[in-house]
């Protein structure tokens, strides 16, 4: 018998996953699973309960969207712990499944979270927090989940940018901030409207923005900082660099290890989607291996 956490979000998305559970716990006990299993009740609950009860048990299995994910995987790396993590997504966006391979349908998200192969992934800290797959401020990433699934599906990529710049129309009411980031010892500095680290191949439900070559396990993330736009023609730079994932003068495009950021002013962080914090000084650093999941993909990422 496997000791296993089921920790589930039951007000996730379209609340769907409350319609599988008598099957998702029949599953687990014939696959030999001793399974506790607990609904998070309220925000940062299943953080509270995987730092609380996390330690007693060999695989922790979560179902609920990215935020529900990231409370997990943060419990585990504050708590030093070392569970294999099984992944069931049910929520709005869903990006970080997408990464893994893991089904949207829950059935077959179920039997790669108990039966899928084991990876070491990688895990981002900022500061004293923890986040799975993306650290993120300014204009795009206030918009990059209030976006419209009918928009992102007509307009892909494009539409993460347009959203983000059309809400702040006109350019000079912008909000953007005087930065220097320094990555792995290479010092870069502006006034930027958008900044993301980011470890996933889909951010804000659009896959492919954060390029092609994303390793999930290779110790290292992704960097997109957009500078502030001046006319239309650099708001055309700026949706062609992140559509097409190429460099330009409005667009800084980077890979590393740890990403140290000092701001003119306290930004507000996404980590993950959910609010994590203000500062004016943040240094970011890459947990290479960190924790253990279950996923789809047959080969080391």
């Amino acid at each position: 018998m496997k000791d296993a956490l089921f920790v589930y979000n039951p007000n996730s998305g379209q609340r769907i996953i409350n319609e599988y559970l008598p099957w998702i716990i029949d599953y687990l006990s014939e696959r030999e699973y001793l399974t506790s299993v607990y609904a998070s009740q309220s925000r940062g609950d299943a953080r509270y309960i995987v730092e609380k009860m996390g330690h007693r048990f060999d695989e922790i299995i979560v179902s609920g969207g990215d935020g529900t994910l990231d409370e997990v995987i943060s419990a585990v790396c504050k708590r030093e712990i070392d569970p294999l993590i099984g992944y069931i997504p049910t929520g709005s966006t869903n990006d970080f499944s997408i990464s893994l391979n893991i089904p949207a349908d829950i059935e077959k998200a179920t039997k790669v979270a108990t039966r899928g192969y084991q990876k070491h992934i990688d895990v981002g800290r900022l500061d004293d927090k923890y986040f799975v797959y993306v650290a993120a401020f300014g204009t795009i990433a206030e918009v990059s989940y209030s976006t419209g699934q009918d928009v992102k599906n007509i307009f892909g990529r494009s539409a993460y940018i347009f959203e983000g710049l059309k809400q702040t129309l006109p350019l000079v009411n912008i909000p953007a901030y005087k930065m220097e980031v320094e990555v792995d010892g290479e010092v870069i500095g502006g006034e930027f409207i958008h900044f993301m680290v980011t470890n996933s191949v889909s951010v804000g439900g659009f896959v492919g923005i954060t390029g092609e070559n994303v390793g999930l396990s290779d110790g290292i993330f992704e960097l997109t900082m957009i500078k502030r736009p001046q006319s239309l023609a650099d708001i055309n730079k700026i949706v062609f660099g992140i559509t097409n994932r190429k460099e330009n003068d409005m667009l800084i495009l980077r890979q590393g290890r740890e990403f140290i950021v000092r701001t003119d002013q306290k930004v507000a962080w996404a980590l993950d989607g959910e609010y994590g914090g203000s500062t004016t000084l943040a240094d970011i650093r890459v947990l290479k291996e960190k924790i253990r999941m279950r996923t789809g993909l047959r080969d080391r990422v």
